[in-house]
């Protein structure tokens, strides 16, 4: 096992599946097929990555992806404080 997450690995495919990467979910493209997988074929990014962990030549833009995910969501539409005076 790899101190990674999935999202960072090279087999680890999100773009081929917008919608579901939108909600931090990928497939891994060398994980060895099982029932579970058929059921639900989409991991967490999050998840540890396996010993098949090779980096994906766009790990940048990668880990810039989880960071921005990581942030908390900032409300715009949030009313200002009332300050006396």
């Amino acid at each position: 096992m790899s101190e990674q997450p999935c999202a960072l690995c090279g087999h680890f495919k999100m773009k081929e599946y917008p919608e579901h990467a939108r909600v931090g979910l990928g497939r891994c493209a060398v994980r060895a097929p099982t029932r579970a997988d058929q059921i639900a074929p989409f991991l967490p990014w999050a998840t540890p990555a396996c010993e098949r962990y090779v980096a994906a030549p766009n790990i940048e833009d990668r880990k810039a992806w989880i960071e921005k995910r990581r942030a908390p969501v900032q409300n715009n539409n949030a009313t200002p404080p009332k300050t006396k005076g």
